[in-house]
């Protein structure tokens, strides 16, 4: 069958547009993991009962993921459970259900509420409400973004915390207080910055 120069051209374009298309939608992630955490810092007015509401879990699965911490204190953190799912193809995450309240905006909840396990940015980017019409009561998504590793990295860890970094804190500080190597630490976390206080990181743990 004969088939002219230009015809042959337009349909080879044709394919490598929609080869490159393909590329461009491929997904980003395919699979989640059952157990990530989220490392939550505590503030005034925090305790074991608002923490279980906020996140919906039962009191006694928190303490179990916390042992020996009977106390909750303020400037401390506490290991929160959750699954970590691949969303929409998209990146790995959970949304918990958050109910607003009069005064709340997506920065306040983000920071205050969910003590910066989460920003503004994505709060905005799973919610339909413009950031100035957030309504006075009534369900919002709050995003947190997980981690299940990189096995071309380590394949030691199975488990990884969310953790918002304080002001103070940096890669040595969590080296220390983890136990994991710095240089480990950037390689799980290659787009993200720990001379940034305020910056989300993911660490490895020993489940």
């Amino acid at each position: 069958m004969y088939i002219s120069l230009t015809l042959l051209h337009t349909i080879i374009l044709l394919l490598v547009h929609f080869s490159l298309l393909l590329s461009s939608c491929k997904a980003k992630c395919t699979a989640g993991c059952s157990v990530a955490m989220a490392s939550y810092y505590l503030s005034d007015g925090s305790n074991i009962t608002y923490i279980s509401q906020l996140f919906g879990l039962p009191p006694q699965q928190i303490q179990r993921y916390n042992p020996g911490q009977d106390a909750m204190r303020v400037g401390s953190r506490v290991n929160i459970p959750f699954s970590c799912e691949c969303i929409n193809g998209d990146f790995l995450g959970h949304t918990f259900t958050y109910i607003a309240q009069s005064d709340d905006t997506y920065d306040k909840i983000a920071s205050v509420a969910f003590a910066n396990l989460t920003t503004a940015y994505w709060m905005e980017r799973v919610n339909t409400f413009d950031p100035t019409r957030i309504p006075d009561s009534g369900p919002i998504n709050v995003t947190l973004n997980c981690s299940c590793g990189n096995r071309h990295v380590s394949n030691e860890y199975g488990l990884f915390v969310t953790y918002p970094l304080r002001p103070g804190e940096g890669l040595s500080s969590i080296a220390k207080e983890s136990g994991v190597p710095d240089k480990l630490l950037e390689q799980f976390n290659p787009d993200n910055n720990f001379s940034d206080g305020s910056a989300i990181v993911f660490l490895p743990a020993r489940g």
